[in-house]
């Protein structure tokens, strides 16, 4: 019986020494557009025409993708990417639109500006400024014009008539 539970407090941390070490994967971020240049000295890559960057669900694409990777190491390590002209943002929820955004992955958000909707299922925000936090799932949208206002329809989902 005690060979049994050691056994099991074994696995049980070798289970959960893997678990952490999956959730530290690095998940590379792939680009693509019709043209890339880089600047060595800035570690800037510039994404020019149809630019497109995916890693995992996620994905931005824009006109133009400005990939700024991190100075201080050398480990080819993303830490933001500014989008410009007709941006999408899609991750495995939620579609959204603007025109320029900035894609900080040090803190896992997204901020989306100028004529911005934000689409999950048949739900749609409207506004100016879209705030998305991808830890916490929070999304937060608004208006910098006084006279404009955010707009928001929520689409009730239909219930099955056999249930």
């Amino acid at each position: 019986m005690i060979s049994i539970i050691k056994n099991l407090k074994i696995i049980l941390i070798l289970f959960f020494i893997s678990l952490n070490s999956l959730a530290n994967d690095v998940i590379p971020v792939d680009i693509i557009a019709d043209e890339m240049q880089w600047n060595d000295d800035q570690k800037i890559a510039y994404a020019i025409g149809n630019a497109i960057a995916t890693q995992g669900e996620k994905k931005i694409s824009a006109n133009k993708l400005i990939v700024h990777l991190d100075q201080e190491e050398d480990t080819n390590e993303i830490i933001l990417i500014e989008a410009e002209g007709n941006v999408i943002f899609t991750n495995e929820k939620e579609v959204a639109t603007g025109k320029i955004a900035k894609y900080d992955f040090i803190k896992n958000n997204i901020i989306i500006e100028d004529t911005v909707t934000l689409k999950r299922d048949d739900n749609i925000m409207k506004g100016e400024l879209l705030v998305m936090d991808l830890n916490t799932g929070l999304s937060q949208i608004t208006s910098d014009k006084s006279t404009k206002k955010v707009k928001m329809r929520f689409s009730p989902k239909k219930a099955d008539k056999n249930e």
